[in-house]
């Protein structure tokens, strides 16, 4: 009986997993474990001292030290390589005597886990808030939250270090030197240094850091910013800083200069006219970058599409399939669909089934059921541009939501679905609609324009 339970909790996880990671694709958020080894490294923690026995919440579990590939960010398995572990941990759970306390590394108000993933994962399957741990703790230079990912945190971690180099906090209180892209801090320091030697080579004299930081923040700096804000540039530029946008046109500047073999001739003015030119004519501009962008994605579609096959071999198990998706993502998202198939297989008949026998297995009775109610209701002219694969992907998202909502785990058949989809009053011609129909938010747009008038 307990052995069912276990398997049943399992499933449910993966199941939540599965959700997870589709959710997080449209939402365009990593859904990944922070790895320690690459914080440590990043923020060079040192300082460490044991805190002893305490109850954590699970909630601020964001990382692990090796299992971090294993779980998604809420500690749900992503694969079945760890199910036999996690039933052992969860038939312990189920026990009177419990689980033992877990380890964790605590850094800032996160923690990672040193030893006790399955144990987190278990543990949050079963709606627990907290956990005790044994709790070493490493002091940061930066905060960390829960919802942190790496790239903000090296953000933070590059923003201090840059600080804690040139002083300018101290020196310009009212600065607001921030960045949204790792990398530019270090550029900002090298172009103070810069600015030290011209500045040393037109007095004949030497002069002191914190001089030349002062010197490029009110003579270099400051000057390019108000240009920014006198010409509303930043209103190009949706979710980037006037910082961000001084490193662009330091080198875009220098690019002119280059082109036009003009070394030191380009004035901040010249620049942004010339920028300003550009945004002119926002059709001409609109075409070139969604053609590069096109080529790109192209060449990536064939890849995934090639990859695919290598690994699932589906060509040769089934010659006369016709799975082609128009995003390159939707592979990668069929094979996880696969491989949450041939789970469900196993559990099933208590068995191992073969990776070449899922595949056949899911195509014939999972992809191919469904292709053909939507070859039936003739779903596909709800989606201009996209193939059955496409709409097939988008209605397994939209039952599994649905299942998740409801809590009817594999109790929605595909004509409810299909059905749902057909009452609503404007049918959802892209991703991005299917995704506002869940109240899923879209993810990031790389290049945002001015609007079109």
């Amino acid at each position: 009986m307990l052995t069912q339970e276990s398997n049943e909790e399992f499933s449910r996880a993966r199941q939540r997993a599965f959700i997870e990671e589709w959710l997080s694709f449209f939402r365009g958020r990593s859904n990944n474990l922070l790895p320690f080894e690459e914080i440590k490294q990043s923020l060079q923690l040192q300082d460490a001292a044991y805190k002893g026995l305490q109850e954590i919440e699970l909630d601020k579990i964001v990382g692990s030290t090796g299992r971090y590939r294993d779980f998604t960010r809420t500690f749900l398995p992503k694969n079945s390589t760890t199910e036999e572990r996690w039933r052992r941990v969860d038939a312990v759970a189920h026990s009177e005597e419990g689980f033992p306390p877990i380890e964790v590394y605590q850094v800032g108000d996160v923690y990672f886990v040193r030893d006790g993933n399955h144990r987190v994962s278990v543990a949050r399957a079963h709606g627990a808030k907290t956990i005790e741990a044994y709790i070493i703790e490493y002091k940061t230079p930066v905060p960390i939250g829960p919802d942190d990912d790496l790239d903000h945190i090296l953000l933070r971690m590059e923003h201090a270090d840059f600080l804690k180099e040139t002083h300018l906090d101290q020196l310009r209180p009212g600065q607001n030197v921030v960045f949204t892209e790792p990398g530019r801090y270090r550029l900002v320091e090298e172009h103070i240094v810069i600015h030290k030697y011209l500045r040393e080579i037109a007095c004949g004299c030497e002069i002191s850091n914190e001089e030349a930081v002062a010197s490029w923040y009110d003579n270099v700096y400051l000057p390019i910013v108000e240009l920014i804000r006198e010409r509303d540039v930043l209103r190009y530029f949706s979710g980037r800083t006037e910082a961000d946008l001084y490193a662009w046109l330091i080198l875009h500047r220098a690019a002119l200069e280059a082109e036009l073999d003009a070394l030191g001739q380009v004035s901040n003015e010249q620049v942004l006219d010339a920028l300003e030119r550009e945004k002119a004519n926002p059709l001409a501009q609109l075409l070139g970058f969604f053609q590069d962008r096109l080529n790109l994605e192209q060449v990536s579609l064939k890849a995934e599409y090639a990859q695919f096959l290598h690994e699932t071999r589906l060509d040769e198990i089934r010659p006369e399939q016709n799975v082609l998706f128009t995003e390159p993502e939707g592979y990668e998202l069929a094979k996880e669909h696969i491989a949450f198939h041939k789970f469900l297989r196993e559990v099933e008949c208590n068995c191992e089934i073969s990776y070449a026998e899922a595949v056949g297995s899911w195509y014939d009775h999972v992809y191919l059921s469904l292709i053909e109610l939507i070859r039936e209701r003739d779903i596909l002219k709800y989606f201009p541009g996209r193939t059955e694969s496409d709409v097939y992907l988008w209605l397994v998202l939209r039952r599994a939501a649905h299942e998740a909502e409801l809590h009817t785990l594999g109790q929605i058949p595909d004509e409810q679905v299909i059905g749902d989809l057909e009452q609503q009053e404007a049918p959802p011609s892209s991703l991005t609609r299917l995704a506002q129909l869940f109240g899923f938010k879209p993810k990031p747009q790389v290049l945002t324009l001015p609007d079109l008038k």
